[in-house]
């Protein structure tokens, strides 16, 4: 007996191996992202792991009687540990009223192809005098 579906296709209609437009663009999008996510993520990691560090540097610095100087150094060594290379530059630590603040600011450039991106980053902590 003769089979009605024809030569060569599967009961969809399709021939054996070929890809829908639909999957191709799914596996492009995760493809995309995962390539974006590998990308971005050592970036704002490091500016996570900066939120303690800048945190102790600030009870540090506002307790102590050679606070600045230790702190500022400390700072310095935490970053250098985690691998960000922070200048003194980029360390400011002011008395506002009765506030110690220190701000840590850095650049970290994230390399796309034909394009680079420049992310700005500024952990800031605030810590009382009184």
């Amino acid at each position: 007996m003769a089979s009605l579906r024809p030569q060569g296709r599967h009961g969809n209609g399709r021939a054996p191996g070929r890809i829908r437009l639909g999957a191709l663009l799914f596996v492009l999008v995760v493809g995309v992202g995962v390539y974006l996510a590998i990308s971005l993520v050592p970036p704002y990691w490091t500016y996570l792991s900066m939120q303690d560090p800048v945190r102790d540097a600030a009870v540090t610095a506002a307790t102590a009687r050679d606070g600045e100087a230790s702190a500022r150094a400390d700072l310095l060594r935490k970053a250098r540990d985690i691998g960000l290379s922070l200048q003194d530059e980029n360390i400011e630590i002011l008395h506002e009223g009765q506030e110690l603040v220190i701000r840590v600011s850095w650049v970290e450039p994230v390399e796309f192809p034909r394009y680079r991106y420049d992310i700005h980053f500024r952990v800031e902590q605030r810590v009382s005098t009184r």
